[in-house]
């Protein structure tokens, strides 16, 4: 009987000693911090980004009614969002959505939420990156982030937890790379795709603006308002788009450059927190900027 209590007595020691070794391995608070405030950033980023996309759907649509109502024969009545449709705002929500999934599942892992949380944001944030256009991810990537984060619970909580952090950052590396590179490639001025598609409508409007400006009398006050309306319009929003882009483009090289400082994680005991930092800043200016701009 006594040999029996002894050797209970020593599994527990040595199951508490284990305890407390592997809960060593969890994450440090600079890197639970790091990691939180690259969510929260990347967060706020991703969710400017979509307002920006809708937002330029609803000018292009304001434009090219401004070119209908000036009498533009090229524009028809039901398709005023032709370069800028529903079906390509939302590939790029989408895109957005799943960066944001990424930033809330890393603060769910560092947090403490229950485990039916974290797997429902796992599996939200996995299903909708499998759907992201132009974005490589495999079902034997969506499986390890999955296995993870399910893994997440019982004794060892903490080791489990930034195992699982460490799975999802590393794993998730390059697609969230990519997804950032599409966002980037939308908004620069120097490719054919999305930002050449608002800026071409623009144009148009102040062409034709232009073109039936000159034969309409002085003393019709109400064409030259449409007019002079129309022709502010294309210059307002093009430099406008040109100063939101450009910051949007900055920004996401921020996230971008965090994103890979989090892979220190695998490998350091303490996270490279300068460029989180950095992000956080940029992201609360251009929350300022933003506000101003998009009114």
């Amino acid at each position: 009987m006594g040999q029996v209590r002894w050797k209970i007595g020593w599994q527990l020691i040595m199951g508490l000693l284990l305890a407390v070794t592997v809960s060593g391995c969890g994450l440090t608070v600079k890197q639970k911090t790091a990691l939180n405030s690259f969510s929260a950033a990347t967060q706020e980023f991703s969710t400017g980004a979509q307002t920006e996309f809708q937002k330029n759907r609803q000018d292009v649509i304001e434009m090219n009614r401004a070119r209908f109502e000036l009498g533009d024969a090229r524009v028809k009545l039901m398709e005023f969002d032709r370069l800028l449709t529903r079906d390509r705002v939302q590939a790029r929500v989408t895109a957005l959505q799943t960066l944001e999934d990424y930033a809330g599942l890393l603060h769910k892992l560092v947090g403490a939420v229950p485990d039916g949380e974290l797997l429902e944001a796992s599996n939200k944030f996995v299903s909708n990156l499998k759907n992201v256009k132009g974005v490589s991810f495999s079902d034997e990537q969506a499986e390890g982030i999955g296995k993870a984060v399910a893994a997440v619970g019982g004794l060892y909580v903490e080791y489990k937890r930034a195992h699982a952090v460490r799975e999802v950052v590393e794993t998730a590396n390059q697609p969230i790379l990519s997804v950032i590179d599409l966002v980037k490639r939308d908004l620069d001025p120097k490719e054919l795709g999305w930002n050449a598609g608002y800026k071409l409508t623009a144009s148009e409007l102040e062409g034709h603006a232009l073109k039936v400006g000159g034969p309409v009398p002085s003393h019709d006050l109400a064409s030259k308002s449409l007019v002079y309306k129309a022709q502010a319009m294309a210059a307002e929003n093009t430099a406008r788009l040109d100063l939101v882009s450009s910051e949007l483009i900055g920004l996401a090289s921020a996230v971008a450059e965090a994103q890979q400082n989090l892979l220190q994680v695998l490998s350091t005991s303490d996270l490279n927190v300068d460029s989180v930092r950095q992000l956080a800043n940029k992201v609360r200016e251009f929350k300022s900027i933003y506000g101003l701009l998009h009114h």
